[in-house]
């Protein structure tokens, strides 16, 4: 148990938006969570036949502030002693508006895969490795500059009638602020796919390209810019932060290798929840590393200093939901695996329910299932699934390793894994590696957090490392299976890909 905190002791708020629900959260200056302050609003995206994955933005703006009501709600007093606002949003995603600010299209997520007939097109158009060293993103429909195109060819009339293109964290501070000039940090532009990360400007050539101008983007924010001074009916809702600095959005990758300690290039950290993501945070005034993302991984910021490098995957506890949901499993299928060894089933399992991002950034991949016979039965199909959620993981610390040779460390974290101490021990199998199962639940949220309190001087990064709460030892008999069972995935891939 922590000890509590002061009665006057500085507090960083954190509103982390997810893709599926938000969090809200007190903090205080060791990066402890204030106890029974959080609040949690869940809600549904919407998806559609063809691949969209989209949300009416004034709903999801309505969630978040219900999230904010509740916690506040919660904090009582304590809600005085808030002296920042740090905002946690998923990366990627976007909406258009109009000349005053009103929504012209739903917000489209990462998830939309609407712009893959786009981003084929882009890729013959265009010069793709450059982009990818430029703006650190692959041409691909996750990022804006093939779901602008898609946009523009699909819906002409709405695409003009757009005046800006931000994402949800900008359109938040609009609407709190009444401000229709809310820039967006580096951390959200540098993960659109348009943003020049050798210049930290918005990439001419890609906005050449799709026939728009800087007019049309939320202005670059300088490191450390922050908003202060809600209106009246705002100041009114929430009081406790009328004056009190609200810090532009972070990426919500940035916030969590931030939350976890993973912030120089000997750790790694390994994150699984819905999707997946295994990154590499470093300081480019600490260490002597400036590398461009590799073939099949992309690069971000947190801010100008603080580059990351990592791999990302659609489908991580995504994949597990599905088969429990699909397949009627018992609520102990894990404990029926326990005594398991890989492989024994004799499947093999491609994970791209959702599609593919990394490696192959493929257009058109599908979830493949080989190996099926007359006595396959749910849980085999559980463990291969499983199995290769770990095996993709395994196939990104082998791409980062000649990047940070220095990364000795991984840290986990996420609810699936959480939740899961199977699912831990098979990641540890399958890279070979121990894994450290982080204390922290709530990374994004934390490093939020951290980094707001950062911003007016009440700390300074990197904070102490966060306690791991359990190691994961790979076991070397297992880690054999495993890496024959990723050359028989390798070749799967190739050859249905």
């Amino acid at each position: 148990m922590c000890p509590p905190t002061g009665d006057s002791d500085p507090l960083a708020l954190s509103i982390d938006v997810g893709t599926s629900s938000t969090r809200v959260m007190l903090w205080d200056l060791q990066g402890r969570a204030v106890e029974n302050v959080h609040a949690q609003v869940a809600y549904r995206m919407k998806m559609t036949s063809e691949g969209g994955v989209e949300m009416d933005m004034e709903e999801l703006a309505t969630y978040v502030e219900r999230c904010l009501d509740a916690a506040l709600s919660n904090a009582g007093e304590k809600a005085q002693q808030v002296a920042v606002v740090g905002v946690s949003t998923f990366w990627h995603s976007c909406l258009g508006v109009d000349a005053r600010g009103r929504p012209v299209t739903p917000l489209y997520n990462w998830a939309d895969m609407r712009a893959a007939a786009a981003a084929q097109r882009l890729r013959e158009q265009l010069d793709a490795q450059s982009i990818h060293a430029r703006t650190g993103c692959p041409l691909h429909p996750s990022y804006y500059p093939a779901r602008l195109a898609w946009l523009r060819e699909s819906f002409p009339d709405t695409f003009s009638k757009v005046a800006q293109w931000i994402s949800p964290g900008e359109f938040l501070y609009r609407r709190w602020f009444d401000r229709a000039d809310v820039p967006i940090s580096i951390s959200m532009a540098s993960a659109t796919g348009l943003f020049n990360q050798k210049r930290c400007v918005w990439d001419e050539e890609l906005l050449n390209q799709l026939g728009l101008s800087v007019k049309h983007f939320a202005s670059i924010a300088a490191d450390g810019e922050r908003l202060e001074g809600l209106p009246s009916t705002y100041a009114a809702r929430w009081p406790a932060l009328a004056n009190k600095p609200f810090c532009l959005p972070y990426g919500d990758g940035a916030c969590s290798n931030v939350g976890s300690g993973c912030m120089d290039s000997t750790r790694m950290a390994l994150n699984l929840g819905t999707s997946g993501a295994l990154r590499v945070l470093w300081d480019i005034r600490q260490e002597a590393l400036d590398p461009d993302p590799p073939t099949g991984l992309w690069r971000y910021r947190v801010d100008r200093y603080r580059p990351l490098i990592g791999a990302a995957f659609s489908d991580g506890g995504l994949v597990y939901d599905w088969m429990q949901r699909t397949l009627r499993l018992p609520e102990n299928a894990e404990n029926l695996l326990l005594e398991r060894a890989p492989g024994d089933h004799g499947l093999l399992f491609l994970p791209f329910l959702a599609g593919e991002r990394s490696f192959g950034w493929s257009l058109s991949a599908k979830a493949s299932l080989l190996g099926l016979q007359l006595d396959t039965t749910p849980l085999d199909i559980l463990a291969a699934g499983m199995e290769a959620v770990a095996m993709q993981f395994a196939e990104a610390v082998e791409r980062l390793s000649p990047l940070f040779p220095k990364a000795s460390h991984i840290v986990a974290s996420g609810g699936a894994l959480g939740r899961s101490p199977l699912w831990a021990q098979m990641m540890a199998d399958a890279i070979g590696r121990p894994i450290g199962l982080s204390k922290e639940a709530e990374a994004s949220s934390r490093g939020a957090a951290l980094l707001a309190l950062e911003t007016i001087k009440l700390l300074q990064l990197p904070h102490p490392t966060v306690p791991v709460e359990r190691t994961f030892e790979p076991r070397a008999a297992y880690h054999e299976t495993f890496l024959r069972m990723r050359a028989r995935m390798r070749a799967a891939r190739e050859q249905l890909l």
